[in-house]
């Protein structure tokens, strides 16, 4: 194996400028500074708050079972179905309480296809998820 002068100066300069990059990348924080959450990443706090839910069974063929959990108290909720297409087929108000335990659907009356569903939490969006259904 034959190494050229460019090769030796490419290790060179990445030889020095390691310990730059390593010292940039594990400088210590201040101890009164606080550091901001990435955008997009829940903190442990919203996690907790965010309810969930899901249908099942997926692909469905007519009834489904509605399950949610972590839900607050006091928050009007309601599922949304929308077709492929993004137009609204169903809404559903829901009470948590009932849908912790599973709260049935009937959704025999849609055409086959799929479909999206999004939990609604005081009128905004919290969630989208697909379903199938085999009618």
């Amino acid at each position: 194996m034959k190494f050229t002068p460019r090769f030796f100066t490419f290790l060179f300069l990445l030889l020095w400028q390691l310990p730059l990059l390593a010292a940039a990348s594990y400088a210590p924080r201040t101890a009164g500074a606080k550091q901001a959450p990435a955008a997009g990443v829940p903190t442990l706090a919203a996690r907790m708050l965010t309810p969930t839910f899901s249908l099942a069974p997926n692909p469905a063929h007519g009834l489904v079972t509605l399950s949610m959990s972590q839900f607050a108290v006091g928050t009007e909720y309601r599922l949304r179905l929308s077709n492929i297409i993004g137009r609204e087929v169903r809404t559903v108000a829901l009470r948590p309480e009932a849908a912790d335990r599973g709260m049935a659907l009937n959704l025999a009356d849609l055409p086959s296809g799929m479909y999206f569903y999004s939990l609604l939490q005081n009128d905004k969006v919290v969630s989208t998820k697909r379903l199938v259904l085999q009618n």
